[in-house]
């Protein structure tokens, strides 16, 4: 294997790792991220294994889908990018909970 295969195998593998953190991130099964941007559960198992790449068009659904930027998936380095996307899993899960009292509570 080149060094340029070796590049992109590396790539692809980082690449795999963020959408399978970004879906668990944001509390969404493989089949529910795959009814979001219009694939099956076995495309989003691929893309998380990466055993294949998706499209620009799905890549930016599973930024929106999982409130996270695009360049989490496309940068190599991008710390700001992944406290970004923490911030706001955080806030999701903030809201929930809000939402959960809300309704517990004796009117």
């Amino acid at each position: 294997m080149n060094t340029t295969d070796t590049k992109q195998k590396k790539k692809l593998n980082e690449l795999a790792k963020r959408i399978r953190q970004a879906r668990t991130n944001s509390h969404l099964s493989q089949d529910e991220l795959g009814k979001y941007i219009g694939v099956s559960d076995k495309s989003i198992s691929a893309y998380e294994q990466g055993r294949s790449t998706p499209p620009l068009s799905k890549l930016k659904k599973i930024a929106d889908s999982t409130d996270h930027p695009l360049s989490y998936f496309t940068q190599e380095e991008n710390g700001s990018a992944l406290l970004t996307s923490k911030l706001a899993s955080i806030e999701r899960e903030l809201l929930e909970v809000k939402r959960l009292l809300k309704e517990a509570k004796p009117q």
